[in-house]
């Protein structure tokens, strides 16, 4: 028997209703069954003796999907740089670019400058192999060819560095045996391959025998002293940086096993602006300018500055920001930091950076009474977080019109930066977004995740105080991640609304 088109309707539509008023409460177990498991998986025996603080948040609707500990500080490492990035891109924007000013304090006679070159910074970064273009010589090369375009192809007086940055280079609370390291450079207002270089040590024919060194970017400058030897072929590989008082010399000791494979290490540089200055020594001459009677100046040994030969920018932040976040690099950071006291706070110092990025996050709605900023790149243990305080962050950084440069410029799990191997072949894979952060006892991620239904959460997860390898405590964190990004509130209208509510990326 046929139902009157009324009837049909009619029950259409109290299915219809039916389905709405038990959707609400499908999601909200959906929701529990998801903290539950999250529960769980934090539960983890393996980091029994630990703690853990995570949060979720589900951005559209504002709800905290889940927390553990989500209040109390932690040693945050990396994830500092979060709040360091934040505040660049809200203060400075994403066009900002550092500037080199370079001088002369002499005239140019048949095609020598009869004077000194004076190169004065603002600590621009990106004269490195791990920041676009990717040649640390690049800028140099450029200049090269400038300096013939204004008839200059000699220098007769020396290269001269122009104020540096104010003291002290290297963050509050940094491990005094982390500064020899090339992670722990100091910052200084010329800065080349982000004040490091990497020692490459290959043993030699027999046991005994000195191994061979090799240094890149090879400049000249520092002297790198091998007290290495060639070990057994049994013999324990080991190669570390030597404490020394000699500012113009780095000394690498230890063993390379015989047959084995090159050991290799960074060390920072003590005198940044002499390396500075000595690659661009090496640059001009490669380049065809003759530098022979061109020594490398201290500071002030210049006259004054007769003519300003021009002003070289660096790539915009935009394009700095993501390996800086994306392959966590340190200096850089740090760099911000003062860049971000030198045009706001009016002194490139670490002090005035610091005052810049809590007025900053304030202005967020971010007290400072919830986290200690000692330093832009996290590597001091004096930095505290809390899970939540990121998560603020990152969610004041969704709303905010600079999020685009901001979320592309987070590593991207399974696809690049220090998550280009983790969360592979999983939900989570060239989905999650996010910034690591290591150090001894200490492993940290936050950022964002998209749920199977494209509902999109800020997460923070920190691990601290633990003992396991860090590996657990990662394996951890993209467990839960993966988790996130195969949930699924429902296919129903309500569902449709909150993903639609979310911001396209």
């Amino acid at each position: 028997m046929k139902r009157p088109p009324l009837v049909t309707f009619a029950c259409s539509c109290l299915l219809l209703a039916a389905a709405l008023l038990s959707f609400p409460a499908a999601a909200a177990a959906g929701v529990e069954e998801l903290r539950a498991e999250l529960e769980d998986i934090f539960s983890d025996p393996r980091l029994q003796e630990g703690q853990w603080g995570v949060e979720v948040v589900a951005l559209a609707r504002g709800e905290t999907v889940y927390e553990k500990n989500a209040h109390k500080l932690q040693v945050p490492a990396s994830n500092m740089k979060l709040l360091t990035a934040a505040a660049a891109l809200l203060r400075l924007g994403p066009d900002y670019r550092f500037r080199t000013h370079l001088a002369a304090d002499g005239p140019v006679v048949d095609g020598r400058l009869e004077g000194n070159l004076i190169v004065t910074g603002s600590g621009d970064p990106s004269s490195s192999s791990r920041i676009p273009p990717g040649d640390p010589f690049h800028p140099f090369r450029l200049w090269a060819t400038r300096l013939r375009g204004m008839g200059i192809r000699a220098i007769a007086g020396k290269l001269v560095p122009g104020a540096p940055l104010p003291a002290p280079a290297h963050g509050i609370g940094w491990a005094w045996d982390d500064l020899k390291e090339g992670y722990a450079a100091g910052v200084s207002a010329l800065q080349f391959n982000e004040n490091l270089v990497r020692i490459r040590v290959s043993p030699g024919p027999a046991v005994g025998s000195p191994p061979s060194l090799a240094v890149e970017p090879h400049v000249g400058y520092p002297a790198v002293i091998s007290e290495m030897v060639t070990g057994a072929r049994s013999a324990r590989a080991r190669m570390e940086i030597a404490d020394g008082g000699n500012e113009d010399a780095i000394t690498v000791r230890g063993t390379v096993p015989l047959g084995g494979p090159p050991l290799e290490r960074t060390a920072s540089v003590k005198r940044p602006a002499r390396y500075y200055l000595a690659a661009l020594r090496h640059a001009l001459n490669s380049e065809g300018i003759d530098v022979s009677r061109c020594d490398v100046g201290e500071e002030g040994s210049g006259g004054a500055p007769t003519r300003i030969l021009w002003t070289h920018h660096s790539p915009p932040l935009s394009d700095i920001l993501p390996p800086i976040m994306k392959r966590s690099l340190n200096l850089p950071s740090e760099t911000l930091l003062r860049a971000l006291g030198m045009e706001i706070g009016g002194e490139g110092s670490a002090a005035r950076g610091i005052a810049v990025v809590e007025e900053t996050l304030a202005a967020a709605g971010i007290p400072k009474t919830g986290y200690a900023y000692a330093d832009g790149s996290g590597l001091s243990r004096m930095n505290l977080a809390s899970p939540r305080i990121l998560v603020q962050v990152l969610g004041h950084m969704h709303r905010h019109p600079q999020f685009r440069p901001w979320y592309d410029a987070l590593a991207v799990a399974g696809v690049d930066g220090t998550l280009e191997t983790r969360m592979r072949g999983t939900a989570a894979e060239n989905n999650v977004r996010a910034k690591t952060g290591t150090l001894s006892r200490v492993s940290a991620l936050s950022g964002y995740v998209r749920s199977a239904d494209g509902e999109l959460f800020a997460f923070s997860m920190i691990a601290g105080n633990f003992l396991a390898p860090a590996k657990t405590a990662e394996e951890i964190q993209d467990r839960a991640l993966v988790r996130l990004a195969r949930f699924r509130r429902g296919a129903g209208p309500a569902a449709a609304a909150a993903s639609g509510q979310r911001r396209e990326q």
